[in-house]
């Protein structure tokens, strides 16, 4: 197979995957472009400086041999890392996410020269890296931007790193060869905003990689030692943050006392709500195990009796697509969520209601099975992406 080269500049960057373990959407792609002869990866990192720059410590046992998170750990390791990262600036502490810009356009000096335009595709999902990929376009690489989590409305950014998310968006509009986004209603936001109709290619899973030697996990232990109180256990992956519904939450917890309700996953950065940490902490049957690596997370999974996803309906969507019902449906538990959006596909499958009452009602039910079996092989992230990935094996197309 011909070898070809990828650039790869991601929102979550190869720090993000050392410290947590966490198989992003990005990773997913980074995986499957690796299997179509994308082998020559330069890693774009985000621009930091050096008093800010990521401090972890690697974790070997997040990426078991076997898994597509390990075969994701040896390509970054294998892969050309490049990153701009001045000693200190007032830019960055002044504008946060907007400095990100002028940082990212910086690295294109340590981008080899050398490397074959006309084989090489760049891929991003980052509205912030425009510069950089504008100039990466006018070079003669493809590039494939792909919208994850729509930032110009996210909960987590200000309104100047919102408004340069929006702004990145529409230029990357004007010159991407393949224009993605991951929810009906990202497409949606970007087409009206844009004048460019984004494909919808929606979240999905890995249904091969599951690691089940989790005896040694601490969310493992701790969900076995929880357990042996409660008549029932009921899950939630994900991260923590002002899209779970606190007042769901409190209500669900405080009438269902012989329930015990795990939340496996850390809070997102700048969305730890006093009042959501008050309640976990002090509530005797609310668990919190802290993150789990991707590797793990459905052997976590198959210790609870039902899942669920209490997310905040309305202004606390971001318009993203709910990848952790993807991993939910795999493991055939009955699954509860709120009404939020992208879950309406899955109606026969899942209880979908923002009532208190419906949930502790289903929640105290007996049957342990969904409404139907769901056949996963709709949701893996092959079967997501191949209209793109056939793009780009025929790149005359592009």
């Amino acid at each position: 197979m011909e070898s070809k080269f990828l650039i790869y500049i991601p929102y979550h960057d190869e720090d993000n995957y050392y410290e947590d373990g966490i198989l992003t959407r990005e990773a997913a792609v980074l995986y499957m472009l690796s299997k179509m002869g994308y082998a020559n990866i330069i890693s774009v990192k985000k621009p930091r400086t050096f008093l800010d720059k990521k401090r972890y410590t690697i974790h070997e046992e997040y990426y078991p041999d076997g898994t597509v998170e390990r075969e994701v750990y040896n390509l970054f390791k294998s892969a050309n890392t490049v990153q701009y990262r001045p000693l200190f600036s007032f830019n960055q502490v002044l504008n946060r996410r907007v400095w990100w810009g002028d940082g990212y356009q910086r690295t294109i000096a340590e981008i080899p020269d050398n490397i074959s335009t006309d084989n090489t595709l760049v891929y991003s999902d980052n509205p912030f890296a425009v510069k950089l990929l504008y100039e990466l376009k006018g070079k003669g690489c493809k590039v494939f931007f792909d919208s994850m989590d729509n930032f110009a409305i996210h909960p987590s950014l200000n309104d100047a790193e919102k408004s340069a998310a929006l702004y990145g968006y529409k230029r990357i509009s004007e010159f991407a060869d393949i224009f993605t986004a991951n929810s009906k209603q990202t497409c949606d936001y970007l087409a009206e905003k844009t004048g460019t109709n984004p494909v919808l290619i929606k979240n999905g899973v890995f249904t091969h990689s599951e690691a089940s030697n989790i005896e040694s996990l601490p969310a493992y232990q701790a969900i076995r030692k929880a357990r042996a109180r409660y008549r029932k256990v009921v899950g939630y992956a994900g991260k923590l943050g002002v899209r779970l519904d606190i007042n769901l939450i409190k209500t669900i917890t405080e009438k269902c006392k012989e329930i015990l309700f795990v939340f496996v996953g850390s809070y997102l950065k700048d969305q730890k709500s006093s009042r959501l940490n008050q309640l976990m902490q002090n509530s005797e049957n609310i668990l919190l195990t802290g993150s789990v690596p991707s590797a793990y997370i459905h052997s976590v999974l198959d210790q609870f009796d039902l899942l669920m996803i209490p997310h905040s309906v309305g202004e606390a969507e971001n318009g993203g697509d709910p990848e952790k019902l993807y991993h939910y449906l795999t493991r055939q538990r009955p699954i509860i969520t709120t009404g939020i959006l992208g879950v309406d596909e899955f109606e026969d499958e899942i209880m979908i209601s923002n009532d208190a009452d419906e949930w502790i009602k289903f929640i105290n039910a007996t049957d342990r099975m969904n409404k139907k079996s769901y056949n996963a092989e709709h949701i893996t992230w092959e079967t997501r992406f191949k209209p793109v990935l056939d793009v780009i094996e025929n790149a005359g197309d592009m």
